[in-house]
């Protein structure tokens, strides 16, 4: 029931977005009065993204506690629904007494209303529909449970318990089935010796059910496939989808373009600069490591004095590092050394986002990153980037410590797991604000 109530209040959230969207395109008057049209564009949009948002599971169980889900799902409803009204008005002939600049600000605010909604949505769900929406109902049988749980119904199967599923009767599996009716998720954690019967009986509940096998951990398994009929664990992802993939590609490439287009004369007197200071080379070019933990030629303004860089960067620079010139101390700390990265962005080395690619020799106490932590590898699952999670959370600088880098490879190893295009944009958006940084020198 409060699953429902949360898919309800949602779905007229969604409504109300659109509506208050088109509402407001409608009387802003920019360019010429609107005579309702505004209106009519959203009676148009409104039924058909019901269904299609229903199609693409913008109202399943994910969408009530990840919010980047909720939004992305509710937001390419959306943008389907509007481009399939572009199209039909555009075969029928139907647009040319429209104003496109109120349907392009409505579609601009709905969209960005949507988002609002569904982020405030997801973060105060339990006190909207009053109580958990997302219910996991966790049994312990034949182990004992911890004091503390996250779960939202705990069972404790003991000897001659009702719910005992080895007492293969239909009281038992009712009584079970009243328990869970409600349950999202059942989990059961038990001795191996019982993992079967309970399987069993998970199959025949109708709801997606787990049994928690320990052995596994060391291994991080990410979910269950298929070899020639027998199960094998997953532990690794592989690359984004296809689909996922192509956006974040065009996503770089539109701003990698359009930062090195508008920023073209600011780079180019900071190159004249760096090569009239001392005559030597513009560009600072590193190897470190990238995607599938292939090495690449990372490209920065250099900003030490010639034939004073450390190739490999067993050595991270320091405040009074006699090392860097005076111009370069500026680049460091403006970030601006760091925008040739944008042609490896465009070459396809790197990506906008990502895990910040380290230099071989970098060390933390006098250890190699991946000595520190054995998941240190783990983040070259995907391309590197600009600018990443670590660095909008303050991670920056020198790593003298190893919770340095165990900080850092946290937070990518999050990025990896949570991978939206929003959260790219989201990253790249508070950037902007830790472009000046104490760390670095």
């Amino acid at each position: 029931m409060l699953r429902l109530r949360m898919y309800l209040m949602m779905l007229l959230g969604d409504i109300i977005a659109i509506s208050a969207g088109f509402l407001l395109a409608s009387n802003l008057h920019i360019f010429h009065e609107d005579n309702g049209q505004g209106l009519d564009q959203m009676a148009l949009l409104v039924p058909l993204f019901v269904p299609i948002a229903l199609l693409m599971r913008a109202y399943s169980p994910a969408i009530m506690h990840e919010r980047w889900t909720s939004i992305g799902r509710a937001t390419n409803a959306f943008a389907m629904s509007t481009a399939v009204i572009m199209l039909v008005a555009f075969f029928l002939k139907a647009s040319e007494g429209w104003s496109r600049s109120t349907f392009v600000a409505g579609v601009l605010l709905s969209g960005l209303f949507i988002a609002v909604l569904r982020y405030l949505f997801v973060r105060h769900s339990s006190a909207l529909v009053g109580g958990e929406p997302y219910e996991v109902v966790v049994v312990y049988d034949g182990v004992p449970a911890p004091a503390v749980s996250s779960a939202s119904c705990t069972i404790l199967v003991e000897s001659g318990e009702v719910f005992n599923p080895s007492r293969l009767s239909p009281a038992t599996y009712d009584r079970f089935a009243e328990v869970i009716q409600y349950a999202d998720r059942v989990v059961v954690q038990c001795p191996p010796e019982r993992r079967q019967i309970w399987a069993l009986t998970l199959k025949g509940a109708n709801v997606q059910g787990e049994v928690i096998a320990p052995e596994m951990t060391e291994l991080s398994p990410i979910g269950v496939a298929r070899q020639d009929g027998t199960p094998t664990l997953i532990v690794s992802r592989g690359p984004l989808g296809l689909k996922d993939r192509i956006i974040k590609r065009l996503f770089d490439i539109a701003v990698a373009g359009s930062v090195l287009f508008l920023l073209a004369p600011l780079l180019v007197i900071v190159a004249l600069v760096i090569y009239l200071q001392d005559r030597g080379p513009v560009f600072f070019v590193q190897t470190r490591v990238g995607r599938s933990n292939r090495l690449f030629h990372i490209l920065k303004f250099r900003s030490m004095y010639v034939g004073r860089s450390d190739a490999v960067g067993s050595r991270s620079a320091s405040r009074d590092d006699d090392r860097i010139t005076p111009f370069g101390r500026f680049i460091r700390a403006t970030s601006i050394d760091e925008m040739p990265q944008l042609i490896n962005v465009l070459k396809g080395d790197m990506s906008i986002v990502g895990p910040r690619p380290h230099a071989l020799g970098s060390t933390a106490e006098n250890l190699l990153f991946w000595h520190i932590d054995e998941r240190y590898w783990h983040r070259h699952a995907i391309k590197p980037g600009l600018t990443g999670l670590a660095q909008v959370r303050g991670y920056r600088g020198a790593t003298h410590r190893k919770s340095d880098l165990v900080n850092r490879l946290q937070s990518d190893l999050e990025y990896l797991d949570k991978w939206t295009i929003w959260r790219d944009v989201l990253i790249l958006i508070r950037t902007f604000g830790v472009v000046l940084h104490k760390n670095a020198y």
